[in-house]
């Protein structure tokens, strides 16, 4: 098996959040307390994207092509006349949420009361726009023996307008919007002089839709191969490698940006007269709402009084849900590209029963055991059928697509979990705990061809597996050393190992796999210091490899995707100058991780990327 080329991205760009957020609460007597609030968000990001696609070609160098030793997969391999593709565009989008609620909470001698009206309405908006040139390597050579996959091109100079030219100018927008209603009544009663303690009950209406509004308008265009030097203030020099650190491709000509936000004048720097259309193709337009009715009662109960003088304590709760979703939208067929319609109308009631009990062994030692039957609904932009498409103008057997499945059944499980607890003192704590789950509709990713408007496409879908078992342990440890002297009694450590073993049937595979983004094997740990307003966390989290695809390609067939096991490092400090103004810093990433996927063996990778180290700043003043 040989690689089919390169794709190779940077990204720069900048984000904004604003917030603002107000309480009011008043206490019209001693037992009643009423509250209304609202709150509102806003989160912008401007980015600016170059990307450079080099292909593989029908011919190589002769002698330059070597095989990683016992298989038939390349290692090594130099094309000649490959096709370049380099794009240039501006990626923005921003994000709105209002939040508005009203609620109270009555207190009686035994009862409880709490009741609460919430609205919530967001938007998501996305613009894409900018320019792609084209032109033709030399050579371009593939190392993949290499920790990260090389690459490099010879004999053209990608630095020399003569040897690019415009190719097409891109421009899409989208936008969603969604808003949810929930009305909610909680009671909480104290029961005297019996097993059973308190009694909770509760009543929640909740109704939530989304829509993409006028859909995913795509209103790209081709360029009839204008030369980079007729128009050079489009062009500049690319500002960033395309992969830092690496022996990738350097030293090229990329898209200008500094006009890309004004679309229509892009446009009509390059003889594009049609205009953007106002909204999408019905392929991509859809509406989904859901409305869920639900009623829970739970007893707290203690074993530890008469007649039973049992060390036990815990609870018992059975909660009602019904669940009504409407999903309306188009959808391609997949053998034959047609456009139909899709009304997708289901309704469904789960009864999911729980039970948690605590037993005392002896001081500060516990057991603990807990069995329940949980319901985890689709995302709505799982349940889409929206399909987005990305045709490549240079080589289209790598015409990407991704959608939605409006056919999505919610994941359902049967969890059981065993733990023996100890606790040293009030700050040091050691754990086991065992877990089995019997999961059933468990989302994963699919990648097959499609055809759309006699198009082929590699479309990403998600779909349910089948009936899957997930087993495994965590061993957990918690300490904050407050023996130590002085200011060393504020550091303390946080510790966690989990082994999780799980296996489904993967239908496109035809095999047994494990379930995706699921690692057999990860670690936590966290240093932690608490002393007087000062506060800090330093997290390393890794993870070993896991499933976290897979794709059927045209010739090749279903091929599973691992990605490789990776650590990660988190570091915050916070410190609370009074009981309202605090100071916050952060960072992610630290470390500059690189994480990378193949295909099914190591010998054929897939891709590789970093995200960037980021550092953030907050203050925060409460009135």
């Amino acid at each position: 098996m040989a690689p089919n080329g390169t794709s190779e991205t940077i990204s720069q760009g900048n984000r904004k959040r604003s917030t603002a957020h107000v309480v009011l609460q008043w206490r019209p007597a001693a037992d009643l307390e009423l509250y209304a609030e609202g709150s509102y968000t806003e989160f912008q990001t401007r980015q600016n994207s170059w990307q450079i696609n080099v292909l593989a070609s029908p011919a190589l160098v002769p002698g330059s092509a070597a095989l990683f030793p016992g298989t038939n997969d390349v290692s090594h391999i130099t094309w000649m006349n490959a096709p370049v593709s380099i794009l240039s565009f501006a990626r923005d989008t921003l994000d709105r949420t209002k939040q508005a609620a009203v609620g109270g909470v009555w207190s009686g001698k035994a009862l409880t009361l709490k009741s609460d009206v919430s609205y919530t309405q967001s938007s998501n908006t996305l613009f894409f726009s900018g320019l792609t040139l084209g032109g033709t390597a030399a050579n371009f050579t593939q190392d993949l023996s290499t920790d990260v996959p090389s690459s490099s091109i010879t004999g053209t100079n990608l630095l020399d307008p003569a040897n690019l030219q415009y190719t097409g100018i891109a421009y899409r927008l989208r936008r969603f919007e969604g808003d949810q209603a929930t009305v909610r009544l909680d009671g909480e009663y104290e029961v005297s002089d019996s097993l059973v303690n308190t009694l909770l009950a509760g009543v929640r209406y909740a109704r939530r839709g989304a829509s993409n509004a006028s859909g995913l308008v795509v209103a790209d265009a081709g360029v009839a191969g204008i030369p980079v030097a007729a128009l050079p203030q489009y062009a500049m020099v690319n500002p960033y490698d395309f992969y830092a650190g690496t022996a990738s491709i350097r030293n090229t000509l990329v898209g200008n940006l500094d006009t890309a936000r004004d679309a229509v004048g892009l446009r009509n720097a390059f003889g594009i007269t049609t205009p953007i259309p106002a909204t999408a193709s019905p392929l991509s337009l859809w509406d989904i709402s859901e409305d869920t009715q639900a009623a829970y009662l739970m007893a707290r109960f203690t074993a530890t009084g008469l007649p039973l003088k049992v060390p036990l304590d815990g609870n018992i709760g059975l909660r009602v849900v019904n669940t009504h979703e409407r999903v309306a939208g188009a959808q391609s067929v997949p053998a034959t590209g047609a456009v139909v319609p899709v009304h997708v109308d289901s309704r469904y009631t789960d009864y999911l029963p729980s039970v948690n009990l605590r037993y005392l062994l002896s001081p500060g030692l516990y057991l603990r055991a807990a069995a329940s039957r949980t319901l985890t609904r689709p995302n709505f932009d799982q349940l889409s059928p929206s399909l987005t498409l990305l045709p490549n103008a240079i080589n289209p057997a790598l015409n990407q697509g991704s959608a939605g499945n409006p056919e999505l059944k919610p994941i359902r499980a049967d969890n059981l979990d065993l733990a023996v607890e100890k606790y040293f003192n009030k700050s040091t704590a050691v754990h086991l705990t065992g877990f089995l789950k019997k999961v059933e509709g468990f989302v994963t990713t699919v990648s097959s061809p499609e055809v759309v408007d006699g198009v082929a496409y590699q479309v990403s879908r998600p779909q349910n597996s089948a009936a899957a078992n997930i087993k495994g342990f965590e061993l957990g440890y918690q300490q904050f050393y407050d023996f130590l002297p002085s200011w060393l009694s504020g550091i303390g450590l946080q510790a966690n190992y989990t082994y999780v073993d799980s296996e489904t049937l993967d239908r496109t595979l035809g095999e047994k796999v494990a379930l995706q983004n699921l690692s057999r094997h990860s670690v936590n740990l966290i240093g932690m210091y608490e002393k007087g307003r000062l506060s800090a966390r330093l997290a390393y989290n890794w993870r070993d490899k896991f499933l976290s695809g897979v794709t059927n390609i045209v010739g090749v067939g279903a091929l599973p995707i691992y990605t490789r096991a990776y650590g990660w490092l988190d570091a915050s400090l916070s410190y609370r100058f009074s009981e309202k103004i605090s100071f916050v810093i952060a960072g992610t990433n630290l470390l500059g991780t690189r994480r990378s996927s193949y295909y099914g063996v190591e010998s054929r990778p897939q891709s590789s990327w970093i995200n960037d180290t980021q550092v953030s700043l907050a203050v925060t003043a409460r009135f």
